[in-house]
């Protein structure tokens, strides 16, 4: 196990711990919830969107359902517009967003709340010999297919999915046209439906010659990632505000009123300082913690 690991292990125990003791203090002391009722049915909830959140979502509710025996969480991974779509309609209790709602989208009576933030980590094979780029050298690649140096291919993200939005508004050309503002990419870009897809692509053997972006948070040893304008993909330089491929993760729904009271409770449990660390714990960054 290495040092980092480690570091990430640690803080996973010490939040756990943290929820356990506050969970516990919400019991009798006997494992049973308030008032002594052991007879309580389970109550299920239904998270679906975003393949970047899911990872981090996944934990937490893993985390939450091992004190709470009393309430099944299902995550279903898809992508942003449809877990926002699926608030909007009703068909969840919480659509998981990697971006910032769309007027449209608040317009049809959905709101959102920010659980951490995330960098955006371009990557590339370990055997790649790329370890910096600019933000033109990413654009005129995706625009008119201009290598950068042996890279010739790269791969986005399908319409819909909340990395993309966010990768496509935050890289620009030169003259400062965002990539977004395209219609189509060159032909040596190909799509992929989700963040496993682009790493599967990536690290396959021989693939040295194509670029992708992730989630930073689902950065591991198949990829390398590339440093942006010279900044390393990190959270503390998210944090810092140095590197500048960053967007908010948000989980989404109709309104806290109309919450049932175990959606509610997992909401305050993912803000809470042990939620809020177990996100840090997984590699992303919280406003909430000092």
């Amino acid at each position: 196990m290495t040092k980092a690991m480690k570091k990430v292990t640690c803080l996973a125990c010490v939040a756990v711990m943290g929820l356990g003791a506050a969970m516990f203090a919400a019991c009798d002391g006997e494992g049973t919830t308030p008032g002594g009722n052991t007879n309580r049915e389970v109550e299920e909830l239904y998270i679906s969107g975003s393949s970047s959140v899911a990872p981090l979502m996944e934990k937490l509710a893993s985390v939450y359902e091992s004190f709470n025996p009393y309430v099944e969480i299902t995550v279903q991974t898809s992508d942003s517009g449809t877990g926002v779509a699926d608030a909007i309609g009703g068909k969840n209790d919480f659509g998981m967003a990697s971006r910032a709602l769309k007027d449209s989208e608040i317009e049809q009576g959905v709101t959102s709340k920010q659980i951490a933030i995330d960098g955006v980590a371009l990557v590339v094979n370990p055997e790649a010999d790329l370890d910096n780029v600019t933000s033109d050298q990413v654009y005129q690649l995706y625009a008119n297919g201009t290598a950068i140096g042996a890279i010739t291919n790269a791969i986005s993200r399908e319409d819909g999915s909340g990395t993309r939005d966010a990768f496509d508004s935050l890289i620009k050309n030169a003259e400062g046209k965002e990539l977004g503002d395209l219609f189509t990419f060159n032909a040596c870009v190909t799509i992929q439906q989700s963040t496993g897809g682009v790493k599967e692509v990536i690290a396959t053997a021989g693939t040295t010659n194509t670029i992708g972006y992730i989630s930073m948070g689902s950065i591991d040893d198949t990829v390398k990632t590339v440093n942006f304008e010279g900044v390393e993909a990190t959270a503390e330089n998210v944090k810092n505000g140095s590197y500048a491929l960053s967007r908010p993760f948000n989980i989404v729904y109709k309104s806290e009123d109309d919450l049932s009271e175990a959606a509610q409770l997992f909401i305050d449990f993912i803000m809470s300082e042990a939620g809020q660390r177990i996100a840090e714990a997984e590699g992303y960054i919280s406003e909430v913690l000092e």
